[in-house]
């Protein structure tokens, strides 16, 4: 290992704290370990990303408190390192030991979000293990991922992976760490194509249209429909930050998920439809976290989809106030939006707060099944102001199924009436507008709509970008569409795009890559899919039919006519 990579692996470590105090782990298999197994558990960004994620941190230490199991990780290195690699001719090599990624047994993959797709690509090539599933052999790792894009739509990604975890991980480990415990490679590979919650690739033939449509899946050996084995109560420990490091996008912050799913199931959230039931982890359990990591540091951050949904969410908060701590929460609904939550939430020293009105109109948003009015978003902001609150972050969006030019006007006025709010009520509150394009996500209602044509999205980001821009005290960030499209893509593609990837992973254009493997975004992202169709992602199973998916699409179709 290099001078300059030892050295930043011995910082990185230095700077880390094990947190230590009640056992919040995963209940450990009683089976005797697993061979001296060794797993690398990557996460397919930088470090500083990874370790702010809390679920490939819980990974991490199941794998970590195993009998006879080593576990190290591995990140996408930054541009320094990764010139480094290339000078030297070195292979990707772990964080604890600076070991070769390729030496271990397992190499196991968290993905959160779609475009790491790509870097998790590179990184096996990086660390010499072969891209391609098909040509690896007996003497390579075992390559499996899971997280929350791998049981949405695994297709772009299946020639890469030997194996998916289909689910929440709390749920999967246990069964992974039992088939793991085989002597051989084809052996793992054999019984997690016949564990539940499990998707082997290799296992399914799939052929295509000349449209691009799938014709047909054969199945030979798997399950023909992958169901996703999720933990469909709160018995399960709530993931959160058990090494804490000031290198992370939130540097020194302890993170917990306090609830898991939504009840509001908006139309366009894959997280509501695809984390049911939803739960809230026992507050005693969150408290216990709390108080190991309080120590090392005075800042929390409560993680969830709604957080304000948790049903003892007050004296959840109230009680972390009283320890000292700066409470800060992902987002929060404006159903839950109260004084007796904001106001301890401020008085622990949070000034900034992020809500979603999501789009202008009562209609579109009424479609969207967000239901909260324009005038409600403005009495719960100012309920949010009273408390002591005195920054306001807003998600928004554009390009959804039925928008008009008149829904994306209507943004602007009900931007400028908040910032209002806030500048009476805050003097030196600040209002941040946050724009994005939709993308149709697969496991929800509006997984049959098209993405908005891309002249139609830069044509309304940069007319909210000129008129929120224009409102004095108010920061517009707004996403490119067309740097959203590898989202999309990813997000709603099949196997034909491995030629892609492997091109994006070798620092190639999108378009060139398409054009390359002949294909085309508009069939990805531009056209509307029957209702009947066979989807890439259609033989896995989350546990929402698609019956009420098409109800719900229906419903957003008549509020929109």
């Amino acid at each position: 290992m290099s001078r300059l990579l030892r050295e930043r692996a011995e910082r990185r470590r230095a700077r880390e704290t094990w947190l230590e105090g009640p056992d919040t782990g995963i209940p450990i298999p009683s089976a005797n370990g697993a061979g001296g197994l060794r797993i690398a558990v990557g996460y397919p960004n930088r470090y500083a990303l990874g370790m702010s994620n809390v679920g490939f941190q819980a990974v991490h230490r199941f794998f970590h408190l195993l009998p006879d199991t080593v576990s190290e990780r591995f990140f996408l290195p930054d541009r320094a390192e990764m010139d480094e690699y290339r000078r030297t001719g070195l292979s990707l090599r772990t964080l604890e030991s600076g070991s070769p990624v390729r030496s271990f047994d397992v190499v196991a993959f968290s993905i959160t979000f779609e475009p790491d797709l790509v870097h998790l690509v590179e990184m096996l090539q990086l660390a010499g293990i072969p891209a391609l599933a098909a040509d690896r052999t007996a003497r390579d790792p075992l390559v499996i991922a899971g997280g929350p894009v791998t049981f949405l739509n695994p297709e772009p990604l299946a020639p890469f992976v030997d194996a998916f975890g289909v689910g929440e991980a709390e749920a999967l480990l246990p069964a992974l760490t039992g088939v793991l415990q085989a002597e051989t490679r084809e052996q793992r590979l054999r019984g997690l194509a016949g564990e539940s919650g499990f998707y082997v690739p290799a296992t399914h033939e799939v052929e295509y249209a000349p449209d691009g449509q799938v014709l047909r899946r054969r199945v030979h050996g798997g399950h023909p429909v992958v169901r996703a084995r999720m933990g469909k109560d709160a018995r399960f420990p709530p993931p959160a930050t058990y090494i804490l490091t000031r290198d992370t996008e939130m540097s020194d912050k302890f993170l917990v998920e306090v609830s898991r799913g939504c009840p509001t199931l908006c139309r366009f959230c894959w997280a509501g439809y695809n984390y049911l039931p939803k739960r809230s982890f026992e507050v005693e359990r969150l408290l216990a976290l709390a108080r190991a990591a309080r120590p090392h540091t005075d800042r929390i951050g409560l993680v969830s989809t709604a957080v304000g949904a948790h049903r003892e969410i007050v004296p959840l908060v109230s009680d972390l106030r009283d320890q000292g701590f700066r409470v800060s929460v992902s987002s929060i609904r404006f159903e839950d939006v109260r004084d007796e939550f904001a106001r301890p939430l401020a008085e622990s020293g949070e000034r900034t707060v992020a809500i979603a009105p999501e789009v202008g109109t009562d209609r579109l948003r009424k479609a969207i099944h967000k239901r909260v009015t324009n005038d409600e978003i403005l009495d719960k902001t100012g309920t949010l102001l009273e408390a002591g609150v005195e920054n306001l972050k807003l998600y928004l969006m554009v390009g959804l199924p039925g928008e008009t030019g008149a829904d994306v006007e209507a943004i602007v006025p009900l931007v400028g009436r908040i910032r209002d709010l806030v500048r009476a009520k805050r003097r030196g509150g600040r209002t941040i507008a946050s724009v994005n394009p939709f993308i149709p996500k697969p496991g929800t209602p509006f997984q049959w709509r098209p993405m908005a044509p891309l002249p139609v999205l830069n044509s309304r980001i940069r007319y909210l970008q000129r008129e929120l821009g224009a409102l004095s005290g108010v920061e517009a960030h707004c996403k490119s569409p067309r740097m959203e499209r590898l989202q999309a893509l990813l997000a709603l593609g099949d196997r034909r795009l491995a030629p892609v990837i492997l091109a994006l992973a070798e620092g190639r254009g999108l378009n060139r890559s398409l054009k390359d493997a002949g294909l085309s975004l508009d069939a990805y992202l531009y056209r509307q899919r029957e209702l009947d169709e066979e989807l890439p992602w259609g033989f896995m199973d989350t546990g929402m039919k698609d019956s009420l998916l098409k109800d719900q699409l229906a419903k957003a179709d008549r509020l929109v006519a």
